[in-house]
């Protein structure tokens, strides 16, 4: 049986509706195809575009520390040590990680550490558990450690499809967000992310979301006095692994 949502999206539903507006506001429908988009410049193509790779990891890291958020880079060798380490600052007792099969992590180096971190309690979001369970993990998580696809030089930022094993809450909830993104993602600017993830799409990528992270949450209230982690993490932590 149709349901009502679809019978309401079907495409002579969505024409009546169409028509209905253009006849209401006295003029004839706007085509697309006879009025094609038509960028006015070519800026996004040519934002930073003549850095090299070394002065675009530069840019990211200078646009990273003006939204508050860390951006290290480590060669997958160094990995394991280093997210020990980062939890051991934060005296983190309980650490989040996403619900990865074990090659996965293993591209990373991580397939050992994932069994065992070194933090007191260890959450996983997977998706078998019901999701207030998942979001309540996530809530308690001192650190989560999250795989992210691009790092954005022009902003500072950091994009993250969402997933069953890794969630929108997962990004948001915790104290502090630690997201692993490889080099060979880091991309000049939003545009250039976008069309990598349309390319994505058509070979079949899917996702309800795709999700850009710039920095822990900043709000500024009407005196402009910065507050960070009103409304999610604390912490931001971007780290760049070496393409082997």
């Amino acid at each position: 049986m149709t349901s009502l949502l679809d019978q309401a999206n079907n495409q002579a539903n969505r024409e009546a509706f169409l028509d209905r507006l253009a006849k209401k506001s006295g003029r004839s429908r706007h085509q697309l195809a006879d009025h094609p988009f038509k960028p006015l410049n070519d800026l996004p193509e040519q934002m930073l575009a003549d850095l090299t790779p070394t002065e675009l990891l530069d840019a990211a890291k200078q646009n990273s520390e003006s939204v508050n958020a860390e951006l290290v880079v480590k060669s997958s060798a160094e990995l394991a040590d280093y997210l020990t380490e980062l939890a051991h600052q934060d005296q983190a007792k309980c650490l989040l990680l996403p619900g990865l099969d074990a090659s996965e992590w293993a591209d990373y180096q991580l397939d050992g550490w994932a069994q065992n971190p070194g933090v007191e309690h260890v959450a996983t979001w997977y998706p078998t558990l019901d999701r207030d369970q998942n979001e309540q993990n996530a809530d308690q998580a001192d650190i989560a450690i999250g795989l992210a696809d691009y790092l954005i030089a022009a902003t500072g930022s950091v994009t993250v499809v969402n997933r069953p094993e890794m969630g929108r809450g997962f990004n948001f909830l915790p104290t502090h967000y630690v997201a692993l993104v490889p080099q060979s993602g880091l991309v000049r600017s939003t545009r250039q992310a976008m069309v990598n993830y349309e390319h994505r799409f058509a070979e079949g990528l899917k996702t309800s979301a795709i999700t850009i992270i710039s920095g822990p949450s900043n709000s500024g209230d009407i005196e402009m006095e910065l507050v960070v982690g009103v409304h999610g993490p604390v912490q931001c932590t971007y780290v760049v692994i070496e393409d082997r």
